[in-house]
């Protein structure tokens, strides 16, 4: 797998080959791929995937106010060290009812089962901190 976020490349590999193996082998590859202007994402990609500024104001302003919140705790506070790890973190839904968060790892976050209890359980203590509701519980989905 491969994920691509403004300032970082995080490619997942299998096991049977070490880092220290390809690193050099993929830093060449990437770079000489940019340096020959080959396309890295089509222009319409944004459209496609609805991740234009205008589709993500659209549903930001569409939310209720809780999801909001945690959007913006997510944004602020939880993203940016999940990003220094090559990962990123999205908000996916807020049930009022359960007070059920779910949020999407991908990256280098993703797939990791510590990874994924650690960013779970961080996540979770800080909104329940933060918007001073003990009953918000968080599922992290692997992306």
């Amino acid at each position: 797998n491969v994920y691509m976020e403004k300032n970082f490349i995080s490619i997942t590999k299998f096991d049977i080959v070490e880092w220290e193996d390809i690193t050099l082998q993929l830093r060449e590859f990437l770079k000489s791929y940019v340096e020959d202007g080959k396309t890295i994402l089509n222009d319409d990609a944004p459209k496609q995937l609805e991740k234009t500024e205008e589709a993500i104001e659209q549903k930001f302003e569409a939310l209720d106010d809780t999801s909001k919140n945690i959007i913006n705790i997510l944004e602020e506070y939880i993203k940016p060290a999940v990003e220094s790890d090559g990962g990123n973190i999205e908000f996916k839904s807020y049930n009022e009812a359960t007070k059920k968060v779910e949020v999407l790892l991908q990256g280098a976050c993703s797939g990791c089962p510590s990874s994924t209890f650690t960013l779970k359980n961080g996540i979770e203590s800080m909104l329940k901190e933060m918007l001073n509701d003990n009953a918000i519980t968080v599922n992290a989905i692997n992306g």
